[in-house]
């Protein structure tokens, strides 16, 4: 196995940003594929973190609910969240210390639990600014932007706490949203993702530049030459020193993965009645040689029928029952993989990453894209990060229409 990089691990939380560093052990979780990531952190009492234990509990200095809380690798700010619930005690003395623990999620927790304001007017605004506004009604201050590689600087992600949404000036996001207003009852995130789906994007949180907190990425996957190389390479029965995948496991699944898609929907006449649309598409993912291989066709039978608010035409049919399939796809073929530490070559292992994978155990080879990522260590032992990988190509970009 090649050499680890070893990162520094640091934690601040409340509005001053103070550094906590009586923790034992964490843990870590990036996803392209879902927002409000929950998280946890747990400070278990002893004599020697009672100053900073008390300075936690103080009911003017200490952690409260709705602080943010960040956790910083090598200056980076992987995660950044609000605090939703404080609880500190033990529930048997004999047996274990008391704990303080404190859990919220991602920086887009509020978005995904709580209501868009009805009465925003969306159309005619940009993509970025009808974004910005949405948020803004649960006091998520974005800042949006494209997905950027990391690079090697370490530390360059990281710069003074920001209080107000911005957007990257490269990357500001100027496409005019084709949504007129949110629904009553619909909730932020979900507004967020049926403007940006709309466009082809998605949207995910990561570390990004300049900002100090995590940011709200608005951009599609990454496509072109990989810049990761993840390999286990045996030879003669051994894991060569070339290797820096220290365990690897490939997974293919027919669960969820539709044979075909029937749309139906309504297609507006001129007397103002609808004629009914009914479009069939077969998943024909399924019948290529590469899903062959893994994948017995003739035994399945796995149909969805869908009734569908957005298609009008034939041709909005066909395309919804094509995006359905192609979104029930990514699931079907998934690389796993652990690496010692949390960067390889200097570069802060995050999602929407291009790797060249070759993993001579698992008999995994080709270009693989990173759609998330778990870091975990403690204050002694090992730091590893575990990644989740697609096939290049495999997260759909098939742009899903607004409904009428």
């Amino acid at each position: 196995m090649s050499a680890p990089e070893r990162s520094t691990v640091e934690l601040f939380v409340g509005p001053e940003a103070i550094q906590v560093d009586v923790w034992d052990r964490y843990t870590y979780r990036l996803s392209m594929l879902e927002v409000g990531v929950a998280w946890t952190f747990s400070f278990p009492f002893s004599e020697a973190s009672r100053g900073a234990w008390d300075v936690l509990l103080d009911p003017a200095r200490g952690i409260k609910c709705g602080h943010r809380v960040t956790l910083a690798v090598d200056g980076d700010a992987v995660l950044s969240g609000i605090v939703e619930t404080v609880a500190a005690g033990d529930d048997d003395p004999s047996k274990s210390p008391p704990v303080l623990t404190i859990s919220g999620r991602d920086a887009l927790g509020p978005a995904v639990s709580w209501d868009a304001d009805p009465s925003l007017t969306l159309r005619g605004r940009t993509l970025g600014d009808a974004v910005q506004a949405v948020y803004q009604g649960v006091g998520v201050a974005a800042d949006i932007g494209a997905s950027v590689d990391p690079g090697s600087t370490v530390g360059r992600l990281r710069a003074g706490r920001a209080r107000s949404g911005r957007m990257h000036a490269s990357a500001a996001r100027s496409e005019a949203v084709r949504a007129s207003h949110p629904r009553i009852g619909e909730r932020v995130q979900q507004v967020v993702e049926r403007m940006a789906r709309a466009l082809g994007y998605r949207v995910w949180t990561t570390p990004v530049e300049g900002s100090g907190m995590t940011g709200v990425v608005v951009d599609r996957p990454r496509t072109g030459a990989p810049t990761l190389s993840l390999v286990r390479e045996r030879v003669n029965g051994k894991i060569t020193d070339a290797s820096n995948v220290w365990a690897g496991k490939r997974t293919t699944s027919i669960a969820g993965v539709p044979t075909s898609v029937t749309v139906f929907g309504d297609q507006q006449r001129g007397d103002n009645a609808a004629e009914k649309i009914t479009r069939e598409v077969t998943n024909g993912f399924l019948l290529t040689d590469d899903a062959a291989r893994e994948v017995d066709y003739e035994a399945l039978t796995q149909p969805r029928y869908v009734q569908s608010r957005s298609a009008s035409t034939e041709a909005g049919a066909q395309n919804e029952a094509a995006r359905l399939c192609a979104e029930a796809n990514e699931g079907f073929r998934r690389y796993e993989c652990t690496v010692i530490g949390h960067r390889l070559g200097g570069r802060l292992l995050v999602p929407n990453l291009l790797a060249s994978v070759r993993d001579d155990i698992a008999k995994v080879t080709g270009a693989w894209l990173v759609v998330s990522v778990e870091g975990s260590g403690s204050r002694e032992g090992a730091q590893t990060t575990k990644l989740s990988l697609v096939p290049d190509g495999a997260l759909s970009v098939i742009p899903e229409a607004e409904p009428v």
